[in-house]
């Protein structure tokens, strides 16, 4: 008999759909909809993450304490419904959308649950959508009340930004909120929409393609967003009036046809330009944000959370501002991540004065959990190379000879960001392994830039940030500055503006830690560190994800925590 008492909590319906699983001892399990369906940001009810923890951990109404769902569902629908039907005629496609959609909505959240458990109705306990983000953020810092929590993203049950306060009883305080449809995370869409690029999904595209331009377009954009009073202007937008584009006739006016290809010189000129100038709104937005922020609640130190947070560029700019102690951005800032800021709500309703502390950045589940009762012959797939010898001697000494090596390794990492433990290395100093790993096996645009992943005790010769954001670079959580030395060996990995998303790593228990220990015998201390998977897919899941993918990508290697393997031909 299981005697666990956990507490669940789960994001869908809009984004990707996640799911974190905890009991008294901290999160167990963090798990997402897309690992299982292969589809990218699988936004449909977590069904499958939810089969799994029948499964895996024998979740049943008897030891479920509560289970949060990281918004409240009927709200948010009503909320763009409402704002909708004040001008039903304009709204009209929007409107017919929502309405044909309400079966697809999270106002089922319940039915869809207790298809698959058969739970007592009021274990079922639901958050609010910024407080979720908050409380995502809250479980990765201890000393929570020193902390101001800043979130900002497209929407959530009609805000668009909120600013709160969690007192030493764990109290939590809402100082402020901004309203749909006033929205930096929407305008940013938008932009990224105009370009060419998938929203909610390309908007990492839209920041590195900023790079290469000149905000030249800032004053056009500034009568589009006010940075100042956060209010946007809806005569450039259609968002709110039409499925198929988020943008206006009237930007296409001042700005010109959208979708264009990138491949001329002039396109991609005009583009990269509207992106910096974008870029530059969105950085002057948030440091206007953060500076409300720290004036509502005296504390300089911030925590920053929502979708908006991913802009690794921003925060970069950000710290050089010197208007804030201390900037953290956690892993998985989205609404992946709000499973665990509602699954910290549910604790903290049970618990009344304690909350979660995530205690890894590896909250997904064990390679072995996963794998277990299979059915795939780990021999037939893979040829174990380290018999003789350490699995990550052998994986560095496959690096040094040129080679691109996969990692599939101990626990998931929550973001979008692979962090070592599902990740594909290859040497930085080697132009060629990079650009073939960039291009040619990871599919990505020219423009975009690979990350490079070095010890921590290395990162000062090489890199430059300030200290006010440092604590990001453990999951790539800002950019920082090359310096001359990384220019000297390691340019592959600097992006256009002197830029690099670096990860740092201090854990000596990791074997990614080993292997750059390792390389360091043969004057190698940087490596790339890329997410495994192709373009366009969810990272891998299981053993059977892992062959696909090497397959496809032409990878022969991959670490794994009980050797080091080679792919064979079936």
């Amino acid at each position: 008999m299981n005697h666990l008492k956990y507490y669940i909590g789960i994001s869908s319906y809009y984004h990707e759909s996640s799911v974190a699983l905890c009991d008294n001892n901290g999160i167990k399990c963090f798990l997402k909809e897309e690992w299982f369906t292969r589809i990218k940001g699988d936004k449909n009810f977590p069904k499958n993450c939810i089969k799994f923890l029948i499964e895996k951990f024998n979740i049943s109404d008897e030891n479920i304490k509560f289970v949060c769902f990281y918004e409240k569902p009927f709200r948010n629908w009503w909320e763009i419904f409402y704002y909708s039907i004040k001008r039903p005629f304009k709204n009209r496609e929007l409107l017919i959308h929502h309405i044909k959609n309400f079966n697809k909505s999270s106002i089922f959240f319940l039915f869809d649950f207790s298809k698959l458990i058969n739970i007592y109705k009021k274990k079922i306990i639901y958050s609010q959508h910024h407080l979720s983000h908050c409380l995502y953020g809250s479980t990765i810092v201890k000393d929570r009340s020193e902390y101001v929590f800043v979130t900002c993203d497209g929407v959530g049950e009609g805000e668009t930004m909120a600013i709160y306060s969690i007192e030493k009883d764990n109290t939590i305080k809402k100082l402020w909120s901004n309203s749909y449809p006033n929205s930096i995370g929407l305008f940013y869409s938008m932009i990224t929409d105009y370009i060419g690029f998938e929203i909610n999904e390309g908007e990492f595209k839209t920041m590195s393609l900023s790079s290469y331009g000149k905000p030249i377009y800032i004053n056009e954009l500034k009568k589009i967003f006010d940075i100042n009073s956060f209010k946007i202007n809806m005569a450039f937008f259609d968002f709110h009036t039409k499925i198929e584009r988020s943008f206006s006739n009237k930007f296409i006016k001042i700005f010109g046809d959208p979708y264009l290809e990138l491949n001329s010189k002039e396109n991609f000129s005009k583009y990269a330009n509207i992106a910096a100038s974008a870029q530059q709104i969105l950085e002057l937005t948030i440091k206007n944000l953060l500076l409300k922020a720290i004036n509502l609640s005296g504390k300089k130190k911030i925590i920053l959370t929502g979708g908006v947070a991913l802009n690794c560029k921003m925060i970069n700019s950000l710290s050089k501002l010197n208007i804030f102690k201390e900037l953290i951005v956690p892993p998985s800032p989205g609404d992946s991540g709000s499973a665990i800021g509602a699954c910290n709500f549910a604790y903290l309703y049970d618990n009344k004065l304690e909350q979660l502390n995530l205690k890894s950045i590896f909250p997904g589940p064990n390679r072995k959990i996963i794998n277990k009762n299979l059915n795939i012959n780990l021999n037939e797939l893979f040829k174990n190379l380290s018999n003789n010898t350490s699995a990550y001697i052998k994986a560095a000494e496959k690096i040094v000879e040129g080679e691109v090596i996969a990692t599939y390794l101990e626990n998931s990492e929550t973001g979008p960001r692979s962090l070592g433990n599902t990740s594909i290395l290859c040497d930085a100093s080697n132009k060629e392994t990079v650009e073939n790993l960039n291009l040619n096996l990871k599919k990505r645009d020219f423009f975009q830039p690979l990350a490079p992943i070095i010890l921590e005790e290395d990162f000062s010769n090489y890199f430059l940030v300030n200290k006010n954001v440092y604590k990001n670079l453990e999951w790539m959580g800002t950019i920082c500055e090359a310096k001359q030395e990384l220019y000297n060996k390691y340019k592959p990995v600097i992006h256009v503006d002197g830029t690099c998303r670096t990860q740092i790593i201090k854990d000596n228990n990791l074997l990614v830690y080993k292997i750059l220990k390792y390389l360091k015998k043969f004057n190698c201390s940087i490596l790339v560190n890329t997410s495994f998977n192709i373009s366009k897919d969810p990272t891998v899941f299981d053993l059977f994800d892992v062959y696909v993918n090497m397959k496809r990508m032409n990878i022969k290697f991959v670490l794994m925590d009980d050797g080091f393997y080679e792919t064979k031909d079936l």
